[in-house]
């Protein structure tokens, strides 16, 4: 293999050896290959200044106008399909669902941003997490411990149909949103995203360790403030014991290479504003929203389910036993959430929470 501009990123990655150009040394050549990007935020705010509301707002108005009705119209169908069985039941808040999304879409182009500044150029914007294709054949193989709306859903497609296995699925993506919630069994939909290039991969679309590592960084960091996995936004301090823990990650050496580059130029990118600045939220301190009690019920059900293949990328959380605990901590406060929810009218969260805490 020909090196890259800066030699290689190699090692095994838990299981093989393996070996990839690096073209960036972060220290010595900046961002320069992503120079050609605009600048999409302001950056003159303090670091954790900006109030979530404000900077949510900021993040939704770079979203195009045709992405949103697509969002919007996904939670529609997906509300509709669910009550025919071939969806997931949707979250409790529809508004923190519909939020998700948007960071999903808004990580997806900033990925992009990522990747031309590693030198390892992908076409992700619109795609990663959103729209990413799978030959249904793959999901028809791993369905013997699916919930019945699932397999309903799965063993309705042609073997040989492109499915979405992405946020914009109807079908798919309120499984999505809950995904992280019953990490010890049944995953359904993230058992699907998980044939993803950037998770497992699938015959069609190999494993990417460029594209894993970079988004490993973001996520698991993680870097989104109550995104894709439920946690609040961590620091790039927070990197180095991720890498060492994170079962995702803590077994790959290449796949630690690549994620310590793109850490270093994503901090760089925030600062530019050409990826969302993360650091400038002020992050909201004991957060209590419907998705962060729906989270923390469902993280802590050990329904003991969950087969080796969907295991074998390290997303399943039994070692991660911080994010367990925090979840019995938010669990500790259901009776403060329901009594939140009587005094603002809303029966419908008071009945849910009730049925938690009968179950904690």
């Amino acid at each position: 293999m020909t090196p890259g501009l800066r030699g290689f990123y190699e090692g095994s990655d838990g299981t093989v050896f393996r070996r990839l150009p690096r073209n960036v040394d972060p220290k010595q050549d900046g961002t320069h290959l992503a120079q050609h990007r605009p600048r999409l935020f302001n950056t003159t705010d303090p670091d954790d200044s900006v109030p979530l509301a404000e900077f949510d707002r900021r993040i939704e108005a770079l979203v195009p106008a045709a992405v949103i009705a697509r969002i919007d119209n996904a939670i529609e169908a997906g509300a509709m399909l669910s009550t025919r069985g071939l969806a997931d039941q949707p979250p409790l808040a529809l508004h923190e669902w519909r939020r998700g999304m948007i960071l999903s879409w808004s990580h997806a182009r900033d990925l992009e941003v990522i990747h031309d500044a590693m030198g390892h150029p992908r076409a992700l914007a619109n795609r990663h997490d959103v729209d990413e294709v799978v030959l249904a054949i793959h999901l028809k193989k791993r369905i013997d411990r699916a919930d019945p709306w699932y397999r309903n859903y799965v063993q309705s497609l042609d073997d040989g149909a492109w499915i979405n296995v992405g946020f914009f699925n109807p079908h798919l993506s309120a499984s999505m949103y809950k995904w992280g919630d019953a990490k010890h069994g049944m995953q359904n939909a993230m058992d699907a995203h998980r044939l993803s290039a950037h998770h497992q991969g699938n015959p069609e679309a190999p494993l990417d360790w460029i594209e894993r590592a970079v988004n490993f960084v973001i996520h698991h960091i993680p870097r989104e403030h109550w995104g894709i996995r439920h946690e609040p936004r961590g620091s790039y301090h927070d990197l180095e014991p991720r890498l060492a823990e994170d079962p995702a990650i803590k077994n790959s050496e290449i796949g630690k290479a690549i994620a310590r580059d793109a850490a270093a130029l994503c901090a760089l990118l925030e600062q530019e504003g050409k990826i969302v600045p993360w650091g400038k939220l002020a992050v909201p301190k004991d957060q209590l929203t419907p998705s962060v009690i729906e989270h923390a019920f469902l993280i802590t059900r050990p329904t003991g389910n969950a087969r080796p293949e969907m295991l074998t990328d390290g997303e399943t959380g039994d070692e991660e036993p911080a994010r367990i605990q925090r979840a019995h901590t938010i669990l500790a406060r259901l009776p403060e959430a329901i009594a939140e929810a009587e005094a603002v009218g809303r029966p419908e969260l008071v009945a849910a929470y009730r049925k938690f805490l009968a179950d904690v």
